[in-house]
């Protein structure tokens, strides 16, 4: 049996995990003056960087190219020979992604940060234990991230039922994909395999797609996927899933009723927080459930234990930016500050074309939390560069507290949804009425111009809409 080890080194915080959450918050505590030190199990940068965000991102800007393509030609621009070739971008994808790993390792390396590979655990109130050998610290920071849950339904276990990282190594794009879940992520993963070259079909349990969100944004976002081809099932299970020489014959049931697809592969991505081996028993009493409950200054309840990121919610607060917000929050915690982060500005972005992002309440939510609610809203098709780049289905819709103005949610669905939406999180951040915001000046031809007059329109003042 292994003898461990004490080393002769003790950190004020220790980071265990190297991810979108995990590596901000080991720069932070560093640049507050503290000895850090970050674990890693496998690669930095986490999920985000190596299977999700980055690799995922480039995969909606080459969907998005093709998009465009369409309103090139309506401007005279001529286009002949479009081709893909998704060997090329699964080769730039990786150069990308092992480029952006070197960074992180400078940045670490810049501020000090000591990293160390292996498996950390926690074997005691601010001891972890990584490769046989044991640190001491003040503060820990668990950032491990989350998980892929395999599904449960006849079937699932075929090795052709997989998640999303298959599309991440696959030479080539499989002709017929369903795509099952409730995770938002799946109607990227849809949009990009459609215009592809696959027959994409995406069943969800749901009563529609992102039925979390505005039904403005989802009822549009349906629109555009359906003229594209992607098929839609929603109230939808997979009943059993059965191989044969023709592909995997899927029994599903949905609102349409019961029905036999053959696909090639069936993508589901539903994910959970990564618990197992950090030792949480060791300090934590009882069942965590499934993802550790912390405040808003992420702590645990455990004096010198912060959790951030995939976490400490469900999925679909999975958000990379989300997790680096909270990881700078924890880190400036541990080192004696006394800081929280907001929820009200907690922004959800799909890189769809178009795209989406939305900050805050939803109208439904606004009126369930018992606020006197106001909507207001500007359609992309009554701007004038909306109108320019023929984006008829974009629309900014916002919502605010009927009295005095306050501002709840804000909701873009449209071209630069996902950069635009950084405007209404700071007036959001700013505590900005509707009178203030519809008095601001933006920039002609912009679409940022819709932002003020949703809010103009929410004072039934608007200028520019019939």
């Amino acid at each position: 049996m292994r003898e461990n080890r004490m080393s002769e080194t003790s950190y004020d915080v220790i980071v265990i995990g190297a991810g979108a959450g995990g590596v901000p918050a080991a720069i932070r505590a560093a640049q507050l003056g503290g000895r850090v030190a970050i674990i890693e199990r496998e690669h930095l940068g986490g999920f985000c960087m190596n299977r999700g965000c980055i690799p995922f991102g480039q995969m909606m800007v080459a969907s998005s190219i093709l998009g465009k393509i369409l309103l090139g030609k309506e401007m005279g621009l001529d286009f002949t020979d479009i081709s893909t070739n998704y060997s090329a971008l699964i080769t730039r994808q990786n150069e990308l992604i092992s480029f952006m790993r070197q960074g992180v390792k400078g940045m670490l390396a810049k501020n000090g940060v000591t990293l160390i590979e292996g498996v950390g655990r926690i074997v005691g109130k601010g001891r972890v234990e990584v490769n046989g050998s044991i640190f001491p610290c003040e503060n820990i920071i668990l950032a491990t991230g989350s998980e892929w849950v395999r599904p449960d339904f006849p079937g699932a276990d075929l090795e052709e039922a997989t998640n999303s990282d298959y599309l991440l190594s696959a030479e080539e794009l499989p002709k017929r994909v369903l795509l099952f879940g409730e995770s938002p992520w799946l109607v990227e993963i849809a949009q990009f395999l459609q215009r592809f070259g696959s027959h994409a079909i995406l069943l969800t349990k749901d009563k529609s797609i992102l039925s979390s969100e505005s039904k403005t944004v989802s009822s549009r976002l349906r629109k555009v996927l359906k003229r594209e081809g992607v098929v839609i099932k929603t109230e939808g299970e997979i009943v059993s899933g059965t191989k044969k020489k023709d592909g995997l014959h899927i029994e599903l049931s949905s609102k349409d009723g019961r029905e036999i697809l053959v696909v090639d592969r069936i993508i589901t991505i539903e994910r959970r927080a990564f618990l197992k081996g950090l030792g949480l028993e060791k300090i934590l009493p009882g069942d965590t459930g499934p993802y550790l409950s912390v405040n808003n200054k992420m702590e645990t309840g455990v004096e010198g234990l912060y959790a951030i990121g995939d976490l400490t919610g469900p999925q679909l607060r999975h958000y990379s930016h989300l997790s680096s917000e909270q990881g700078i929050v924890a880190a400036e915690n541990a080192m004696g500050r006394d800081v929280a982060i907001n929820p009200r500005t907690v922004t959800r972005v799909l890189f769809t074309q178009p795209q989406i992002a939305c900050v805050g309440l939803t109208p439904k939510e606004a009126k369930k939390a018992g606020y006197d609610v106001v909507v207001g809203s500007a359609p992309y098709s009554m701007n004038p560069f909306g109108m320019i780049i023929s984006e008829n289905e974009g629309i900014v819709e916002l919502v605010a507290e009927k009295k005095y103005g306050e501002l709840l949610g804000v909701h873009f669905f449209g071209e630069s949804a996902c950069e635009m939406v950084g405007q209404a999180i700071l007036a959001i951040k700013m505590e900005m009425t509707l009178e203030e915001l519809a008095k601001i000046s933006f920039p002609h031809p912009t679409l940022s111009e819709s932002l003020v007059e949703a809010a103009r329109d929410a004072l039934g003042e608007a200028i520019y809409l019939p």
